[in-house]
């Protein structure tokens, strides 16, 4: 640590070779200024003159300097005197302080400020070269023996500052240091520092340290090294990783993120850490940060679990384990033009967030996915994509894999129009024609064996390709016909043969049973499907005009749809694709038949049915147009009453019974620009019977009603925070007079409230859930903020994850206070720390472990 806190006595190097730079141009200058003085004096040849100054070092570039007062110099002496705001520049180096005196005889520089009537420090030395930058109480400099002095020296350097009492330099450039402090602290005089005693730095070799010892609000701590001795080199180093320790009641006392810091190379490094708690829980991780500029970046992690609970023989003792995959890559995109890499990695076993994670939008959320794909494409006709993905809940502990998903497309093409098209299209240029194939591999099975060979019992894979061709006819202005044809490619690994087994055995019992058998051989089948398509969608516009001077009209757009589709069938069964269904002893139903691929990742081929339906639909949107204060030119506005409100059904022009589907409804609106309310349901048209089956009797004629509600949702959200309100002059007045009695009462606050009602009722009974999510926060005072988030699950009558923070904020330090009152998470934790990331060990935290709750 004490490493980062010295970076700032790098600096001084810097400074002391600037100032010899600014010596050899103040002797420039003086010269010329002497020869200006004494251009009259008979005494001193021209010559001379010339002489001296050719054997003095020529800079690159003018020397510009200036004083408020005066410049005088002293011949005698051979100084120069600069008074008042006094300057000096050259190249990118600046120096300023109220006074600089240089004197040519001995090579020496001095600056120092002065103090003002009432004792203040002012006009003190500030030197700036490129982003280096310090201030000090008083400099020498001798630039012909680069020796350096300064009192008071205090600079920033990557977020820290450094002050120190005596600062010298010595030839070799060796800095040393007296009475040092370090800090982050912006002040003059910092809340908080570290004292220290006595420092050597040798550039770009090592840093040796004296006792160095903590100190808050100038009190001196315990907390201190007796030396140091660190590495001073510019290029990246390895080193060790310092764990935190700590005490838990079930795990026992542990060390934490220890371990070892691997700096490979300028494009990527690895660091190694570890956990071990003394009662047998221990884990490891791995991560690596890679970066090439313009190619690509990303990041990988690895981390593994063996977790102990208690004591072995006692009711709490459990074991588990946990592991996390994390991958993030992506490329830049300029890299290569046409074609991209990126993965979004994040595999975990289901129960890592719940045992191993602090974080609770991680523990709330009961999903992963992740993805890793490529894609190239050609021009904007030919592209090609492979993507791995993955996906799993961690709740049934599913998991899902495509490895991979291959996937090779054209876009429409017109193979029929003309290049140059000149009028109305002629109907065979309306013919487009497309390509898509795909091939994949799936698996899904539980969380427990995806890493073992039982996987691959799981796996489906297959390959289709599509060649849809089709042409859209618009007449009548709203009715589009559209024909089409399309081939379809499946190709199996594999199929499923049913069979009756009398000896079929489950249990040590016998009976008979449908039993599958796999069957692994390829087959690929083509499918032809003819289709029609015809479409109505006319928009019908509705206005309402009221006698009101606030509400001018009301306006009711309504957007019907009836869509009728069909698709032939081919009439007769294909003997090798369907095939009669297995016959038990008191089966009757001889004309059942199955597809062998049935359960295949792409389903069966080639319906031997005809298929057709009539899509209706209708959507709404309902508008207000009120009177507006803000608007001087119309004087009105719109208001949205409805922004959406739809309803869909379809009906099976083939379907024997129950042909019409369930009427289902959707909508949206906003309330008063915050609140955002979307609803929606589904109603079945058909009753049931006493058993809770359906019948093909209407809703309307059994019950007097359209539709039997099955399900229904509403969710409304809304936020809030008040307005930053402009205080008056006269109101600025009074708090002036009266500053020591006023509280402000427009506190800063944010509030956001989430309500979500479902309702299902498939037949008899019904399910109602009811949450309600809360969240915000209130900035007591400029340095004081408390935040919370919870909810409350209406039908359990109990409160969600809920958690407090507390915020304080100490200028250069800050303090948190997170308290989780119930739940699995039930735990607290408090911490004061640095806020520079720099000092981010320099903290103490005391906590209590979720894991202490079993």
């Amino acid at each position: 640590m004490l490493l980062k806190l010295l970076k700032g006595l790098f600096l001084v190097t810097i400074m002391s070779t600037s100032l010899s730079d600014i010596a050899f141009s103040q002797q420039i200058d003086s010269l010329a200024l002497n020869i200006n003085s004494l251009a009259n004096d008979s005494t001193i040849a021209e010559d001379t003159i010339k002489t001296e100054k050719s054997t003095e070092v020529v800079l690159e570039d003018p020397v510009n300097y200036s004083a408020a007062d005066s410049t005088p110099f002293d011949l005698e002496k051979q100084k120069l005197y600069l008074f008042n705001d006094a300057k000096v520049s050259y190249q990118d180096i600046e120096l300023s302080a109220y006074y600089i005196e240089f004197n040519m005889e001995t090579n020496e520089l001095f600056a120092k400020g002065t103090c003002d009537s009432l004792g203040h420090k002012t006009g003190l030395p500030y030197f700036k070269q490129g982003e280096e930058e310090f201030r000090a109480d008083t400099l020498w400099y001798n630039f012909k023996s680069k020796k350096g002095f300064i009192k008071g020296l205090k600079t920033e350097q990557e977020g820290g500052y450094l002050h120190s009492e005596i600062t010298k330099r010595s030839a070799d450039a060796t800095i040393c240091i007296k009475d040092g402090k370090y800090t982050t602290c912006d002040l003059d005089h910092p809340h908080y520092y570290i004292d220290l005693t006595k420092a050597k730095v040798i550039p770009d070799d090592k840093i040796v340290s004296g006792p160095a010892y903590l100190v808050i609000a100038d009190v001196p701590t315990p907390i201190g090294i007796p030396f140091g001795f660190f590495p001073n080199q510019k290029k990246y180093t390895s080193g060790v990783l310092i764990p935190e320790y700590g005490e838990e009641t079930n795990r026992g006392f542990f060390l934490r993120n220890g371990g070892y810091y691997f700096a490979l190379s300028d494009y990527f490094d690895l660091s190694l850490r570890g956990d071990i708690y003394s009662r047998g829980t221990w884990g490891a991780r791995m991560h690596t940060n890679y970066k090439k500029r313009y190619k690509f970046n990303g990041s990988f992690d690895i981390k593994f679990f063996d977790n102990v609970v208690g004591e072995k023989g006692l009711p709490n003792y459990s074991k588990s384990k946990d592991f996390s995959v994390a991958w993030v890559h992506r490329q830049d995109a300029k890299a290569h033009p046409g074609s991209s890499f990126s993965a979004d990695v994040n595999l975990s076993s289901s129960s890592y967030d719940k045992n191993q994670t602090y974080s609770s939008t991680n523990y709330l959320n009961n999903t992963k996915s992740s993805s890793v794909s490529y894609s190239k494409s050609w021009g904007s006709d030919f592209n090609f994509s492979a993507n791995l993905r993955h996906s799993q809940n961690n709740i049934n502990k599913s998991v899902s894999l495509t490895l991979p998903s291959l996937n090779f497309n054209m876009n429409r093409q017109y193979p029929f129009r003309r290049k140059n098209v000149i009028g109305d299209l002629r109907w065979y240029e309306k013919i487009e024609i497309s390509y898509k194939s795909k091939l994949e591999n799936q698996i899904n099975t539980g969380d427990s064996i995806i890493f073992t060979s039982q996987a691959l019992d799981y796996l489906r894979n297959g390959f289709q390709q599509d060649i849809p061709l089709s042409a859209n006819f618009k007449f009548f202005k709203f009715f589009t016909f559209t024909p089409s044809m399309k081939y379809t490619g499946r190709a199996y690994t594999k199929y499923f043969v049913k069979r009756w087994d009398d000896e079929y055995a489950v249990n040590d019992s016998t009976y008979g049973a449908v039993v599958v058998d796999t069957i692994n051989k390829f087959k690929y089948v083509n499918d032809f499907s003819p289709s029609i398509s015809l479409a109505v969608a006319p928009t019908v516009y509705g206005m309402y005009q009221l006698r009101s001077e606030k509400v001018k009209a009301i306006r009711h757009v309504m957007t019907p749809s009836v869509r009728f589709n069909y698709k032939a069938g081919t009439g007769k069964d294909d003997s090798d694709i369907w095939r009669p269904m297995p016959l038990g002893s008191d089966s009757v139903d001889m004309d059942n038949t199955y597809s062998i691929f049935t359960g295949s990742l792409y389903g069966s081929p080639i319906s031997k049915n005809e298929s057709g339906s009539v899509n209706l639909s209708i959507g709404n949107n309902l508008e207000m147009k009120v009177k507006s204060k803000k608007d001087t030119i119309d004087g009105y506005k719109k208001i949205k009453l409805i922004e959406s409100l739809s309803f869909s059904s379809s009906y099976n022009i083939f379907k024997e019974e129950n042909n019409w589907s369930n009427i289902t409804m959707s909508g949206r609106t906003t309330l008063f620009k915050k609140m955002k309310i979307t609803f929606g349901g589904s109603f079945d048209p058909y009753a049931l019977d006493s058993a809770g089956l359906r019948t093909n009797n209407f809703e309307i004629n059994e019950n007097y009603r359209l539709g039997r509600l099955t399900s229904a949702n509403f969710s409304t959200g809304f936020s809030f925070k008040p307005p930053k309100p402009d205080k008056s002059e006269d109101e600025e007045s009074v708090i002036g007079d009266y500053n020591e009695y006023y509280v402000d009462f427009n506190v800063p606050w944010t509030l956001r409230v989430d309500y979500t009602f479902k309702y299902s009722k498939p037949k008899f009974e019904s399910v109602i859930t009811q949450t309600l999510r809360f969240s915000g926060d209130v900035k007591l005072t400029p340095n004081w903020k408390i935040g919370f988030s919870s909810g409350y699950d209406i039908q359990k009558n109990d409160f969600t994850y809920t958690s407090i923070d507390i915020y304080r904020d100490l200028h250069c330090w800050e303090a948190r206070f997170t308290w989780i009152p119930f739940g699995y998470h039930q735990s607290y934790n408090f911490q004061i720390n640095v806020k520079s990331s720099i000092l981010k060990d320099l903290k103490w935290a005391k906590r209590k472990s979720w894991y202490d709750n079993f």
